[in-house]
């Protein structure tokens, strides 16, 4: 009965004296783990908490999984907090996942194309219309980085930007005393794929970590292809028949993305965000495929196929 009455005073005391001069830890994650910290080293703390059968269990965090901790001395007094730059810490989730999608608007000129048009008879304003339906489309991105440091990460980046045109036209021939109508129907795709290296550098904007600023750039290979069919309806010269165009334009080369994107995190492992990006790439030459034949055609300075676009889109990455 003695050596009960002595292990109950001792686990009373011992539960007396966690519960009167009890630290916290914070975690990275801002978890605060209630205990009385042991031992603090350069790469654990020990500490111990009070189980559910009232023993003590000792316990230890990786140094690099605190924030900040708190520790009471025997005279009360609380020690400065002790804190880390995470820039460069190791980070605890290391792999991220980003999934983004939006509109995307072609910023380069077409007034090129635009004269060639109505020197074939099509209206001014038919043509612009044409080529503003081109010049705005939609695309989605993956990314996957690993992160080697709390603020820089390198991984490979996926896109796809794709927009269509579908127009009929009525086209006027050159003759001024003998003007002469049809009809002209063109359908129009583009798609532009690019894969390529990545890195990303990311700033926390609060100390709750709540909201955060990432920046990506990447360099890599550029698909381009354009699928462009012409039903021309040539009624006032043939008796309804009709003759049928499909080409296929393919073409590649070096591409440039970089990105700006606003996050929040409504949880440690995933974050929300708007995202804005400039793309750039330009196609010198092109491989032409129609019914008949293929061949590859060096383009002039002047029909180089500028591919400069702005992306903006939303997005969620995953922390892992």
């Amino acid at each position: 009965m003695k050596l009960k009455l002595i292990f109950s005073c001792l686990a009373l005391f011992s539960a007396l004296h966690i519960a009167t001069g009890q630290d916290k830890i914070i975690t990275n994650q801002h978890d605060t783990i209630l205990c009385r910290i042991l031992l603090i080293s350069q790469t654990h703390i020990n500490y111990e908490q009070m189980e559910d059968n009232q023993y003590a269990v000792g316990k230890f965090i990786p140094i690099e999984q605190v924030l900040a901790y708190y520790r009471n001395s025997q005279s009360q007094k609380i020690n400065p907090n002790y804190k880390r730059d995470r820039r460069f810490s190791r980070p605890t989730k290391p792999w991220v996942i980003g999934l983004q999608a939006g509109g995307t608007s072609l910023l380069a000129s077409t007034s090129g194309a635009e004269n060639e048009m109505q020197d074939a008879g099509i209206s001014q304003s038919q043509a612009e219309d044409y080529f503003k339906q081109l010049k705005h489309g939609f695309h989605v991105s993956v990314d996957v980085h690993y992160l080697i440091k709390d603020f820089f990460g390198l991984g490979l980046k996926y896109s796809l930007f794709t927009s269509s045109s579908d127009m009929e036209f009525l086209v006027r021939n050159n003759d001024y005393y003998l003007p002469i109508y049809f009809s002209l129907g063109e359908k129009e795709k583009l798609y532009v794929n690019y894969i390529g290296p990545s890195v990303i550098f990311q700033q926390w904007l609060d100390k709750k970590h709540k909201f955060r600023l990432v920046e990506e750039l990447s360099v890599g290979y550029t698909h381009y292809r354009e699928e462009i069919r012409i039903d021309p309806y040539l009624s006032t010269l043939t008796s309804g028949n009709s003759i049928n165009y499909n080409a296929l334009l393919e073409g590649s080369s070096w591409g440039a993305d970089a990105g700006l994107s606003f996050e929040y995190y409504p949880v440690s492992w995933l974050s929300i965000g708007a995202n804005a990006n400039l793309f750039s790439a330009t196609i010198k030459e092109i491989d032409m495929s129609t019914e008949n034949r293929t061949e590859s055609v060096e383009l002039n300075k002047k029909d180089y196929e500028n591919l400069f676009r702005l992306d903006y889109a939303v997005g969620v990455r995953f922390h892992f």
